[in-house]
């Protein structure tokens, strides 16, 4: 996991017995700095990693938006309650607006973490991402 995480950019930030925390990159230096042969590979630059509906999947790393919508990600916490800039450029069959669509699947999620923090007694630690690796599809 350690390996694969650091192929990814992720900053191992604290391991406790089975529990890791890994940081996402916040820029495209690691991305760009990492040898041509090292898996998984970047996106081609041509992919539109926007277009989520329909689309097949690849075992590529999108790079981060260093211009337009998703270049000026908020600060963290006002980020984890405000829809991402990058959402408006995503395709979608929704008769509601994006941004409700963001805010209803927060409140869902929030709910599914603070059932979590409540039955692992977590209260006492800052989480943003809870993710259970032996999850039938992750998450």
């Amino acid at each position: 996991m350690e390996d694969l995480t650091s192929r990814v950019c992720w900053q191992l930030v604290k391991k406790e017995g089975y529990i890791a925390i890994w940081q996402k990159p916040f820029n495209n230096l690691c991305y760009m700095s990492r040898n041509s042969e090292v898996q998984p590979q970047l996106c081609d630059s041509d992919d539109q990693p926007n277009k989520v509906w329909y689309v097949s999947l690849k075992a590529c790393i999108t790079r981060l938006p260093e211009n337009g919508y998703g270049a000026n990600v908020s600060s963290w916490p006002a980020r984890s309650h405000e829809p991402p800039q990058r959402l408006q450029e995503v395709d979608m069959d929704a008769y509601i607006a994006r941004n409700d669509i963001f805010e209803a699947e927060s409140q869902y999620w929030n709910e599914i973490v603070e059932g979590h923090v409540r039955v692992f007694h977590w209260e006492q630690w800052k989480l943003r991402n809870v993710m259970d690796m032996r999850a039938g599809f992750g998450g």
